[in-house]
């Protein structure tokens, strides 16, 4: 029987920089994967979701290259040959591919491709080979959360009704779109397939969407969808799929949708089916329960990513490997999960870190609240890209960073600054303090960082 230090079942975010990270660092490790390595946000989630997003994008800007004195296109004639927008984007996740077992390969660990069964605590099956373990990461991932609603079954079987997985290989684009759901994976594609010309509508089962997100950026976000001309249908309940229509009651009233295709985007299942034999502690949505190493009740056990329902994110599963491994090779780490950034691929973007106003609110935590747009940025003008603001949360004792949410173009590639200065408990000044280059996007931290110093620690000594 062949025998690891470590074995990981999953190469998705988690299980493949875990299965890097442990054998870079001298253990015998093994990725076992039953699919596609890579996992679900290669394959079926980020990757792909922003391939095609990139897509819409450069759309976007043929349409308005006349506002930049580039003329001399009939944006009438413009066409997109939605099967080569499919191959580019089955490429790229082809070659991401590769890379994930190139990365592996290189590190030294060992995969194997077919379904694990957990025999016991310390043994697990494949391929009806026995393999012994010392350490085990449950790295398992999630699914998409279906309708067991009356008609939706059928609706499923005909292929009217789509999770995640299935849209992204629409055969072709759909003149009319129906999103279910308000969270970030439905308004990634609603903005996509808005941007590619489609008629979309938004039911939302509560009073706004992006619901777990700071009110400011819903309401941005909201104002960004209509402008694009998406319609949002809040506070509605879903009751059926009949005759190619979903029906939903809004005030008592019962109404309906008809569609070309339509997404339920309605959260995620964790995947832990497998390690239900195992005498370990599972969450009521069936995730895995763990501390902050990402250990399960049996302490060289380990549950990272999606199936722990923490935070499902890849960079937090990334984050989750790190830890688990660390924790393996006794050196300290733990997750802090408020600290962790997220992001929406909207044009323009979504992206923010920390606590939300109404979380400070909740909690009693009295804190200073400042917002500087886009608009009166130099970089956002000369660009043509002024829609949106930063928006910071900080203590009212010392100046702490409590949280940040940015709508605004490339958000997603500096919200990382603030995620560090929360990492390292540093306060406003700081930021004020800390030299950004004119002209960028990531300017506008250090305009809101001086706002927020002015209206409210003028006469701080911060020494």
């Amino acid at each position: 029987m062949k025998k690891y230090d470590l074995v990981i079942i999953g190469s998705g975010p988690g299980g493949y920089v875990a299965a890097e990270h442990a054998a870079k660092h001298g253990l015998k490790t093994l990725c076992v994967e039953a699919k596609d390595f890579g996992g679900v946000c290669l394959n079926k989630g980020c990757i792909p979701t922003k391939a095609l997003l990139n897509t819409s994008k450069i759309k976007q800007y043929v349409l308005k290259a006349e506002e930049f004195g580039v003329t001399g296109i009939n944006i009438d004639n413009i066409t997109l040959d939605w099967p080569k927008v499919i191959e580019r984007k089955n490429s790229v996740v082809k070659k991401l591919q590769m890379g994930v077992q190139g990365l592996l390969k290189t590190a030294k660990a060992d995969m194997l491709k077919g379904e694990a069964k957990i025999v016991d605590q310390n043994t697990i099956s494949v391929n009806e080979e026995l393999i012994n373990f010392d350490n085990l990461i449950i790295a398992t991932g999630s699914s998409p959360r279906k309708f067991n609603l009356p008609g939706f079954a059928q609706g499923y079987e005909e292929g009217k009704i789509l999770t995640s997985d299935e849209v992204l290989n629409l055969p072709r684009i759909p003149d009319k779109f129906t999103v279910i759901g308000g969270g970030v994976i439905g308004i990634e594609f609603a903005i996509l397939f808005a941007e590619l010309g489609s008629k979309v509508t938004i039911l939302q089962g509560v009073d706004r969407i992006l619901e777990i997100l700071d009110k400011d950026i819903s309401a941005e976000v909201t104002k960004l969808l209509l402008s694009k001309g998406v319609t949002i249908h809040t506070d509605v309940q879903i009751q059926k799929y009949e005759n190619g229509q979903v029906y939903y009651t809004k005030d008592g009233t019962e109404q309906s949708e008809d569609f070309d295709y339509c997404l339920v985007s309605v959260g995620r299942t964790p995947s832990t089916e497998i390690a239900r034999n195992l005498p370990i502690e599972f969450a009521p949505n069936g995730s895995i329960i763990t501390n902050d190493k990402m250990q399960t009740s049996i302490k060289h056990i380990y549950a990272i990513g999606d199936c722990t329902s923490k935070v499902m994110l890849a960079h937090s599963a990334y984050k989750n490997a790190v830890v688990a491994v660390d924790t393996i090779l006794n050196k300290p780490s733990k997750m802090d999960l408020l600290k962790i950034p997220s992001c929406i691929y909207t044009h323009p973007q979504v992206a923010t870190v920390g606590y939300t106003e109404e979380q400070l609110k909740e909690k009693n935590i009295p804190y200073y609240a400042a917002k500087y747009p886009f608009m009166h940025l130099g970089k956002a003008l000369a660009d043509g890209k002024t829609v949106g603001f930063i928006k910071i949360l900080v203590s009212q004792d010392c100046g702490e960073i409590l949280g940040c949410h940015i709508v605004g173009e490339q958000a997603s590639n500096y919200i990382s600054e603030i995620a560090l200065a929360m990492e390292n408990e540093s306060t406003i000044y700081t930021l004020s303090q800390t030299i950004h280059p004119h002209p960028t996007y990531a300017e506008i931290i250090w305009e809101v960082a001086r706002k927020i110093i002015i209206e409210n620690f003028s006469d701080k000594d911060w020494g």
